[in-house]
């Protein structure tokens, strides 16, 4: 069974929110391909997972665990009362060749080694093993989810390690055919004790760059039209609540400046003013749990992101209409 929900990353949360309010430059709209990429194959593996079946196991999904002073993320982790199974996903698309520690993809070198990786993230864990009341095996294999990826390599060492999507199944029902009793229960706990959040996510928007205000929903335009209860985009004419557009403003601030306080003052520099004082304390209460300090407070939004905040609204009495462009 998954143990944690697999949640948008936050650096593709990042970067949606600067995308809805500034101009990407050419390497912003790479490394935003870069991520969702990679998130559209975890998604993958997590659909095909549920198809098999993983009832006889519990699985991490995305974790950041913390063991000695390192922090180490993973993309799954499997577990079982035999062992621990380390599953790195890669999106890969197109022909490559590994050789000598080195990744080529159509005869360029390739800047990191995805079976390094494995090794390292693996090592972690046994460390965690060693430390642990419980002696537990650690194994691993890259998980290649692209049907379009091709790999060739001079190393046989590599193959027990490697699994493309034409074998995934069977892999994910051997790994199913497991048992889970009392010591997986425990492994999980330990490992659980080990999250923590993502450390390495550092960015923050330069705040002159950003459009302030709100936007539509479905067509990013700035062009709305002020109602009573809503804003109706004079675009393509999806109509929405002021809520829903503060909600997608919060949680764009969070992504855009991720770890800085959110006050009042800088929610309404990011709308541009386009809600009442009152009307937006009285939302920011609702949404988010207020830190005091001192004669100042600040906010920290309730809800990992927008889409996260929508389902508590959706039974709200004004309603959007969501429009879809022809």
């Amino acid at each position: 069974m998954f143990i944690n929900n697999r949640e948008i990353p936050v650096e593709l949360l990042y970067y949606s929110a600067l995308s809805a309010r500034a101009e990407l430059t050419a390497n912003e709209k790479y490394q935003m391909e870069i991520v969702k990429k990679g998130y559209e194959g975890e998604c993958q593996y997590d659909k095909i997972f549920d198809e098999i079946d993983h009832s006889n196991l519990y699985i991490f999904r995305d974790v950041y665990l913390k063991t000695g002073n390192t922090t180490t993320q993973y993309d799954s982790i499997v577990i079982t009362d035999d062992r621990v199974t380390v599953n790195e996903i890669k999106n890969f698309q197109g022909d490559f060749h590994y050789s000598k520690d080195n990744w080529y993809k159509n005869g360029y070198l390739l800047e990191d080694d995805a079976f390094a990786q494995l090794r390292r993230a693996q090592g972690k864990l046994m460390r965690l093993a060693k430390n642990s009341a419980l002696n537990f095996e650690v194994t691993g294999a890259l998980i290649f989810i692209n049907d379009d990826f091709r790999l060739t390599s001079d190393t046989d060492a590599i193959w027990d390690k490697t699994i493309v999507r034409s074998h995934l199944r069977s892999y994910l029902r051997n790994l199913n055919n497991a048992q889970r009793g009392n010591k997986a229960k425990k492994i999980a706990n330990i490992i659980n004790k080990h999250r923590v959040n993502n450390t390495y996510f550092n960015e923050k928007a330069d705040i002159s760059r950003l459009k302030s205000g709100f936007y539509c929903g479905e067509c990013r335009s700035y062009n709305l039209i002020k109602r009573r209860f809503h804003f109706t985009c004079g675009n393509c004419g999806t109509i929405e609540t002021s809520e829903t557009h503060l909600l997608r403003a919060i949680s764009d601030h969070k992504y855009l400046f991720y770890n800085q306080p959110i006050t009042k003052k800088t929610i309404l520099r990011l709308i541009d003013h386009q809600l009442p004082k009152s009307t937006l304390a009285r939302m920011m209460n609702k949404h988010c749990n207020i830190e005091y300090k001192g004669r100042s407070s600040t906010y920290k939004y309730k809800y990992y992101d927008f889409n996260a905040a929508l389902k508590i609204i959706k039974g709200c009495r004004y309603k959007n209409t969501i429009i879809k462009p022809m």
